[in-house]
């Protein structure tokens, strides 16, 4: 094939991107029709057709993607030694010329080759079949030499069927404007706003013109993939500007970290013109002192952004953050690398830090604050309010949730507030306390019942499953739940469904179990006496209500609560003092918050006054037993005992009595007339602690 036939186009390689390929026909001007991909070893492995390039980019097309996801892979490979071509192969198709090595050269121009052939190879003509010609995508016509149409393909009879000529036996009757004293021409004309280009060529027999060839091509397509490239030019144009606007460095490196990029802030951040680092690795940069650390690099091994302080060889201390944007396979394919300069800005930096966490703090301290007054929730110690923080959290979701906690902590009031502050709280909380009924009602009660039940009662009632839909379910005193009912109870958590007792038909039901315990449920498994799979599917969510003990700051707020609850009910102003709240603080509180109201109700029926004090406190059994200590008689311990044991004796039990009225080693020491350290080392000489 003679080079006159060959066509250079743009060669890329099929990894490169499309911001690589528009960057280049954009600063060179170019606006060939297609663009060549190939392997390493300059092999072609596809094309790109431009105008197809410019559709997709006004559609959205990312120029991060590599070529290869947008190249065709409709043309064929001809070797330039080839002196026949097969029109059957080539019809329709791009033909990718190579060299003898088998790497790319350019396009087949198709036309010249195909009117050379016709005017000077006979043999050649008679094999234009019938097929090529329809196959072929532009227009082609063949006419003798007065104008008399003789053949024409698919694409000439679509085209003139668009621009309204009319597709009779003679060119005049198609192209009015057709100069018969010139075979060889080219000539444009525009009809119904769609541009054609005719190119004429003669045939000649015996020096003689005896045919005549017109080839017809849409120069509609052409404008307007013009037009898209205008317009991506002027997109182009504005992310650069916009880039070499921001006050922030923009350094692009490829996956070799190599200087593919840069905006202007980089010459004032580096000290170095724009083409100066163009080009350079990373390695490059750091050995001339430009950056402190390749964080480039860093980045193309961990596939991750990363981000470090540096300083530049100018002095600019800089916070870099690195970027890495993957192709397809996960590989990097480019780093992008933001700076900006903070010498200056630290001490802002961290008083803004400061002062967006203390705002951040004081919100959520009062959304919490808001949403414990509204739920009526005690709330002051730090280890109950890391309780409420966590429950909040957890009642954004819909997962389930197990309470667990000893007797009287409120287990009830914290499942009540998971409800009210979730999405759920549209619907009425369901509640069922599996302690309180027998297997055979729990079953009914919770499943409901379509046929008439032994208690008569529950016939044809809908179960708490269906009440609970769109809504939570909370079972009380789960451990207490029938083992034979475990696995149903597990297949409406799993599946969202269940069947009612005497049934055979499933109900739906999208409920949320919240489920409380005041035992070892792990234990309970190990006994065998609740099942393995429930409880994994209960504790999805766990929360731990500690006991009172372990936060009395909150035993000051509870008494008051409750105290304005039980004069509210009986009519009563009854006051406490703060003496009698001390010693409440003090107990033990075995029963917890139940056991708290329940000595609050009985001291505001037995006192006297309006004011409860401490030697109201004696009139109940609990602390009756604990305050009539009978005093010991040490005097028997003389002559069985030294002096110094007898006085530990003693110094113990005044000790223990004392730590019971204080709350600490300051107070401790104060009551007793001693220093705090004595009063320290006195406690651990005894194990003792408040």
């Amino acid at each position: 094939m003679d080079a006159k036939y060959v066509d250079r186009v743009p060669i890329f390689y099929f990894n490169q991107s499309i911001r690589d390929l528009l960057h280049y026909l954009l600063q060179n001007d170019i606006d060939n029709d297609y663009i060549i991909l190939c392997d390493a070893r300059r092999k072609p492995c596809g094309i790109i057709h431009t105008g197809k390039l410019y559709k997709e980019i006004a559609f959205g097309l990312q120029f991060d993607h590599v070529l290869e996801s947008i190249s065709d892979s409709s043309y064929v490979t001809l070797s330039q030694n080839c002196r026949f071509i097969n029109p059957e192969l080539i019809a329709g198709k791009t033909i990718v010329v190579t060299d003898e090595d088998g790497r790319c050269v350019g396009i087949a121009n198709q036309t010249a080759l195909l009117l050379d052939h016709i005017k000077s190879d006979d043999t050649y003509r008679k094999k234009i079949s019938k097929s090529f010609l329809a196959d072929l995508n532009f227009g082609f016509m063949f006419s003798d030499i007065h104008g008399n149409i003789l053949s024409m393909n698919t694409a000439a009879n679509r085209l003139l069927c668009k621009t309204g000529l009319s597709s009779l036996g003679r060119i005049d009757d198609i192209l009015p404007r057709f100069n018969y004293s010139n075979l060889k021409q080219t000539y444009q004309a525009v009809y119904r706003d769609i541009s054609l280009e005719i190119q004429s060529y003669p045939y000649y027999e015996a020096d003689e013109p005896v045919k005549i060839a017109l080839f017809l091509f849409n120069l509609s397509d052409l404008h307007a993939s013009k037009k898209s490239l205008a317009e991506v030019k002027a997109k182009y144009k504005e992310l650069l500007e916009i880039a070499n606007h921001s006050y922030d460095e923009i350094y692009v490196t490829d996956n070799t970290c190599m200087c593919v990029f840069v905006n202007k802030a980089c010459e004032r951040i580096y000290g170095l013109r724009r083409e100066e680092m163009l080009g350079k690795t990373s390695a490059q940069m750091k050995a001339g002192g430009f950056i402190s650390s390749d964080l480039s690099e860093k980045v193309i091994q961990t596939k991750r952004r990363l981000q470090e302080v540096q300083t530049t060889k100018i002095g600019q201390k800089i916070l870099v953050i690195a970027s890495p944007i993957l192709d397809k396979n996960g590989d990097v394919r480019r780093v992008v690398i933001n700076s900006r300069e903070i010498s200056d800005m630290i001490d802002v930096r961290v008083s803004a830090d400061n002062l967006s966490r203390q705002n951040c703090s004081n919100i959520a301290d009062k959304l919490m604050d808001l949403t414990l007054t509204s739920n009526k929730i005690v709330a002051e110690s730090g280890i109950m309010r890391k309780v409420i923080k966590q429950v909040t959290r957890i009642s954004q979701t819909d997962a389930h949730v197990l309470i667990s906690g000893e007797t009287g902590v409120g287990k009830d009031v914290i499942a009540t507030l998971i409800h009210e502050i979730s999405s759920r709280r549209g619907h009425n909380l369901v509640r069922l306390d599996c302690g309180a009924l027998s297997g055979g009602l729990i079953e009914s009660e919770l499943f409901g019942c379509e046929t008439p039940a032994a208690a008569g009662r529950n016939a044809g009632r809908p179960g708490l499953l269906a009440l609970a839909d769109k809504s939570t379910l909370f079972l009380d005193k789960i451990d207490e739940f029938p083992y034979d009912l475990q696995g149903k109870l597990l297949h409406a958590i799993d599946d969202k469904c269940y069947t009612p007792m005497g049934s055979s038909r499933s109900v739906n039901s999208d409920f949320r179990l919240v489920a409380a315990t005041s035992k070892n449920l792990p234990e309970l498994v190990r006994e065998g006496r609740f099942r393995e799979d429930l409880y994994y599917r209960l504790n999805v969510m766990s929360v731990v209500i500690p006991p009172l003990r372990e936060r009395p700051e909150d035993i000051p707020f509870l008494i008051q609560s409750f105290l304005s609850g039980i004069n509210k009910a009986a009519g009563t102003q009854k006051r406490i003092s703060p003496g009698t709240i001390e010693q409440l603080m003090r107990h033990q509180w075995g029963g917890n918050l139940r056991e708290l109201k329940n000595i609050l109700e009985q001291l505001c029926v037995l006192s006297d006054g309006d004011q409860i004090e401490e030697k109201d406190l004696f009139l109940l059994p609990e602390f009756a037993a604990n305050e009539a200590e009978p005093a010991d008689d040490y005097t028997s311990l003389i002559g069985q005992r030294e002096l110094p044991a007898i006085l530990d004796l003693l110094e113990e039990k005044l000790l223990r009595s004392s730590v019971k009225q204080c709350d600490s080693t300051y107070s401790l020491g104060k009551l007793l007339g001693i220093s705090q350290a004595t009063a320290v080392r006195k406690l651990q000489k005894y194990g003792l602690r408040f």
